[in-house]
């Protein structure tokens, strides 16, 4: 039996759904027990073998994760209930995307281009921006809807968010990290939401994980309910105060153009916004083949190395990972300069924008 014995570093920051994965794996006896309990069952006193630790610690800590579901208990034997993804498996796998970048690369490129004007006509805040900072919007967006449009195709569609005894819905999603950075991977791409206490509008971040900036100023924006209290983005004078200003100032999602303060990022309704992702999405059949081909192969990897009991919840992993091709082609079209190169003094925003009304499963 392989013994666990030494720092186990995995990135438990991010989850498929709405769920705190940090709150139950955050600490090195969690990992542990959930790492010996990953490839078979274990009984407390196996598991106490395999990680070293006094059955006592175990047993203080299996009704947490229990509780959190990130173990299940199968008579007197415990499994983890997640899959790991670990550097073994991602080295062979990370390599599947270099061939698709080019190509999907100059599909955007040449959308934009084709729909720059387009675009400048619509009447949503930020139409103005440039394609050069809506792309990143259009890009995570169109790529997004394809790859779960793909997969339902494809017959992997994801299997219902099963209810959690916590309260929350959805999976862990574990990484496992070379070192204690447990920072998400440079290419790693999702989507946060924040909502006001009405949920009648949302701010949307379609982040990349080599620009990734996360704080709770995207809250500041729907708590003050600015998207819907503002016209033509301008901030009107009483609406913020000073530290408040400053806050949103410092987190690039205001601007101050010498005269008033502004949004920097793009509102929409939901028929802006989807007839915006609407003009980026051509049906190119060469575009969906490759990245139906980059999901098969995604998933004949998984079905290899996850498990068998975890077989329900690889295609909600795969449809994530997918994911990476996002930031792969990002970076190809800011080498182009096609999209604004960030500017490593200041948040990048250009993937967050807000939405009145409804939520959208986006």
């Amino acid at each position: 039996m392989n013994k666990v014995y030494k720092r186990i570093n995995w990135n438990t920051s991010t989850c498929n759904g709405n769920m705190d994965s940090n709150k139950y794996l955050h600490s090195q006896i969690a990992r542990a027990i959930c790492e010996a309990a990953y490839e078979k069952p274990l009984t407390i006193e196996e598991i106490s073998i395999k990680t070293g630790l006094p059955t006592m610690y175990i047993e203080d800590e299996l009704p947490r994760l229990i509780y959190g579901d990130a173990v299940t208990k199968e008579g007197n034997k415990y499994a983890t209930n997640f899959i790991v993804l670990r550097l073994c498996d991602k080295k062979s796998m990370i390599t599947k995307f270099a061939p698709l970048v080019d190509s999907v690369a100059d599909y955007f490129a040449q959308s934009f281009a084709d729909q720059k004007a387009n675009v400048a006509k619509m009447d949503f805040y930020g139409s103005d921006f440039g394609m050069n900072r809506l792309g990143y919007i259009a890009l995570s967006a169109v790529i997004r809807d394809k790859t779960e449009s793909l997969m339902e195709r494809l017959g992997m569609e994801g299997s219902p968010f099963p209810p959690r005894l916590d309260g929350g819905y959805g999976w862990f999603i574990v990484d496992e990290k070379e070192t204690d950075n447990e920072s998400v991977f440079v290419t790693e791409s999702g989507c946060n939401s924040y909502c006001d206490t009405e949920k009648s509008y949302h701010i949307y971040y379609y982040w990349i994980g080599r620009y990734l900036v996360y704080d709770n100023s995207a809250d500041l924006l729907t708590n003050k309910k600015l998207v819907n209290a503002v016209k033509n983005g301008i901030i009107s004078t009483g609406i913020l105060n000073e530290d408040e200003l400053v806050k949103l100032l410092k987190a690039n999602l205001l601007v101050n153009d010498g005269a008033q303060y502004k949004l920097n990022i793009a509102t929409f309704t939901s028929e802006q916004f989807y007839a915006f992702r609407g003009l980026f999405d051509a049906g190119d059949n060469a575009l969906d083949k490759l990245l139906s081909d980059l999901i098969s192969d995604i998933h004949k990897c998984f079905k290899a190395f996850v498990p068998k009991r975890l077989d329900d919840q690889i295609n909600q992993y795969v449809c994530g990972y997918i994911h990476n091709i996002i930031g792969f082609v990002a970076e190809e079209l800011i080498n182009r300069g096609v999209l604004e190169k960030p500017d490593i003094e200041k948040p990048l925003v250009n993937g967050m924008f807000g939405i009145q009304g409804k939520y959208l499963n986006i």
